[in-house]
């Protein structure tokens, strides 16, 4: 009996032993983790703490701002660039500020709507770099109503093609015989639709897809065309309409289910074209180097918003102690060395 008694107290001692060891194990993982944790993140402290408080500022802009960009792709589509900074400038900054609503001063719209990388994709796509291009860009792709592109050199045309010949893009104009056909194939199938060169009117059949008089049976979204025609609508389905008319006049009806946009090439635009139509004949090797830069460029900004954006939402959503997520401590480890490499590229 006394012996039992002395092997039971030896087992306990054993497995007392054992569990020292093991959270000594554990403990000393938790602190590898922890040193691995601060010095990821040591060079994200000063980046991080300084856009916390330049966040708390910027939260108390946010109604005005949204309200700012909301009016900027609502209603300066129509416009030049001078006229839209005028509009912007006097109107739409002085009425915010008549109504004591917070406005962060010199607002630049289109880095509030859209980061670099896209507008990088943009100019890959045929999109000029020039400010008033990249603001067409934004107002085709964020207003809520269809765009209509005054497209006198065709620029706009061009770029929605390439941004979404993936997309099965469908190509058309009103005196097609198989407009109608497209139309609601494009609908059904929620697939891009591109109506070349319309004049100042448009096909009555448009008008309840315009105003987007979209009705929901279950499960089921269709829209009921003038002629009161049901057909399948899927969400993806998008409108773009292109005009080669230099000024036209449409009607407040129709400007009032449409987002105009001008798209005539500026002579910054102009000028950015033919040097590199010149550099194409003269150093071609040139700019094939400089289209490959551009792609690189677009690739590098690209992959570091994803690395922060993935990291960020595994640190928010992380279960548990932070020290024990061996995943995310190599996630990481992996994105800070990405990052780290993306930027010393973008450097050179």
């Amino acid at each position: 009996a006394g012996l039992d008694a002395m092997q039971a107290k030896f087992d306990e001692a054993m497995a007392e032993k054992q569990r020292l060891i093991d959270d000594a194990a554990a403990t000393q993982a938790r602190m590898d983790a922890a040193a691995a944790l601060i010095t990821a993140l040591a060079g994200e402290e000063v980046r991080w703490t300084e856009q916390s408080k330049q966040f708390a500022a910027q939260i108390q802009r946010l109604t005005g701002d949204c309200a700012l960009a909301s009016s900027f792709t609502s209603y300066l589509g129509p416009f030049n660039k001078e006229f839209r900074d005028l509009l912007l400038t006097r109107d739409f900054y002085g009425d915010l500020n008549k109504r004591g609503i917070p406005v962060t001063a010199d607002l630049d719209v289109a880095r509030f709507l859209v980061d670099d990388s896209e507008i990088g994709e943009w100019t890959l796509q045929g999109l000029p770099t020039d400010e008033l291009s990249v603001q067409n860009g934004i107002m085709t792709t964020r207003a809520s109503r269809y765009p209509v592109l005054v497209d006198p050199q065709g620029q706009g045309i061009n770029w929605i093609k390439n941004r979404e010949a993936e997309n099965n893009l469908k190509v058309t104009n009103l005196n097609e015989k198989r407009f109608r056909d497209i139309l609601e194939e494009s609908m059904s199938y929620g697939l891009p639709m591109l109506i070349e060169n319309i004049q100042e009117e448009l096909d009555p059949i448009l008008e309840p897809v315009l105003e987007k008089r979209i009705v929901r049976k279950g499960k089921q979204a269709m829209i009921v065309l003038s002629d009161g025609k049901e057909v399948d609508y899927d969400d993806n389905f998008t409108l773009i309409c292109t005009t080669r008319l230099p000024n036209p006049h449409y009607s407040p009806e129709l400007s009032a289910k449409v987002t105009v946009i001008d798209f005539t090439v500026t002579m910054v635009g102009l000028e950015d074209q033919l040097l590199g139509k010149l550099i194409l004949k003269e150093k071609n090797e040139l700019e094939v180097q400089r289209k490959t830069l551009v792609e690189e460029v677009t690739t590098y900004k690209k992959k570091i918003k994803q690395l922060e954006d993935d990291l960020l939402f595994r640190l928010s959503n992380s279960q548990g102690n932070l020290l024990d997520d061996v995943e995310l401590i190599e996630v990481l480890n992996v994105t800070k060395k990405t990052a780290q490499e993306v930027n010393e590229k973008l450097a050179n």
